[in-house]
């Protein structure tokens, strides 16, 4: 008779075991996804960086046109300069979301550490964060885009 239950309770404790992460686990977990997001971060910023030094050659051209040409040459700067202030407002959007989703993903690999209530708190409270991140990513790249209009 005792020894049944005893099967039962150690087979539970095994299989309570086996669903949560160890420390170790968890520990690997997080380093991976800070490794990837570091490693996406690097990659978005030199994306936006080759697409601001192109956008950047435009404006020089188009200053070197304005020598030669006044009123179209000024309407070129001007047309340049607005792309330019387009394209370093969608980069830096880009990379603003890329670091969101690294550190969304980082903390995700925080909250599998945990259990219940923990858990479910943490993942929402991940997952709002990102949300207002996202949202004010959005907000600033609007913004810039709006004044890059004002000056076409």
């Amino acid at each position: 008779m005792i020894i049944r239950p005893l099967l039962i309770t150690a087979v539970a404790v095994i299989a309570l075991s086996a669903c949560q992460e160890t420390p170790t686990e968890t520990a690997k977990d997080v380093s991976q996804a800070r490794q990837e997001a570091v490693q996406e971060n690097q990659e978005a910023r030199q994306d936006a960086n080759e697409e601001r030094a192109q956008a950047e050659v435009k404006v020089i051209e188009a200053k070197e046109d304005m020598a030669n040409t006044d009123n179209s040459a000024m309407r070129k700067i001007t047309a340049a300069e607005s792309e330019a202030m387009k394209v370093a407002a969608n980069t830096k959007h880009d990379v603003a979301m890329t670091e969101a989703k690294g550190r969304h993903s980082i903390e995700a690999e925080k909250c599998d550490a945990l259990t219940d209530m923990s858990k479910e708190s943490c993942v929402s409270t991940n997952n709002a964060t990102l949300a207002a991140d996202e949202a004010r990513v959005i907000a600033t790249r609007d913004a810039e885009l709006l004044a890059a209009t004002y000056v076409e």
